[in-house]
């Protein structure tokens, strides 16, 4: 039974870090190819134990509003002694944080995994990956289950020369040989190609 046999059959119904350490896998791995393989968790596994999602569920119901619930200090106007005490630290209108950046700003920011990428912001609360925006800039919107990945692996290289678009499935195998050595990487990667060029050749 291969790994992806092996997901299918057990991502609904275990914990993925589980799965993740029986398979030498990270958990981003395993999740990732669950998603390409279009697999969920079954309400069967939500609701036990071992998800912890339940009971995480059940023990935070009492301390949750009510439908009709009405606030205490519903219709009141705060007590002026307090009014003032809390008026230095309250939020004028127009307020911006100290770290607000204008439109079109290009700031750095750490992913969970540890890379480093640059963000292009829009607007307030709206910021997109730059990679992705020279991408679309040049090329238009991105089709649906496809990324812009780095060719130097330098993900602060956002010139447009050094971005290339595959697929979300492409991605994962890239990420997943990440923990082979140098020698088998290179293998894999070698057989990735021509399993390229032997599809395209029979396409002609």
């Amino acid at each position: 039974m291969n790994v992806n046999e092996i997901i299918k059959k057990r991502f609904p119904y275990e914990r993925t870090q589980i799965i993740a350490d029986d398979l030498g896998m990270t958990y981003s791995q395993v999740a990732n190819r669950a998603f390409y393989m279009g697999l969920k968790k079954s309400e069967e596994f939500k609701k036990s134990n071992q998800s912890g999602r339940y009971n995480l569920i059940k023990a935070g119901e009492k301390f949750r509003f009510k439908p009709g619930h009405v606030p205490l200090n519903k219709g009141k106007k705060m007590d002026k002694t307090m009014y003032d005490k809390l008026k230095k630290t309250m939020f004028k209108k127009g307020n911006r944080p100290h770290n607000w950046k204008p439109d079109g700003s290009i700031v750095e920011r750490t992913d969970s995994s540890g890379r480093v990428y640059l963000h292009y912001k829009i607007s307030d609360s709206n910021w997109i990956h730059y990679h992705v925006k020279i991408w679309m800039d040049h090329n238009g919107d991105i089709p649906e289950n496809h990324v812009i990945t780095f060719k130097d692996g330098n993900t602060l290289n956002c010139d447009i020369n050094n971005l290339t678009m595959i697929s979300r499935a492409e991605n994962a195998t890239r990420n997943s040989i990440q923990r082979f050595p140098d020698e088998l990487k290179n293998l894999i990667r070698l057989q990735s190609k021509l399993i390229k060029k032997i599809d395209k050749n029979g396409k002609k």
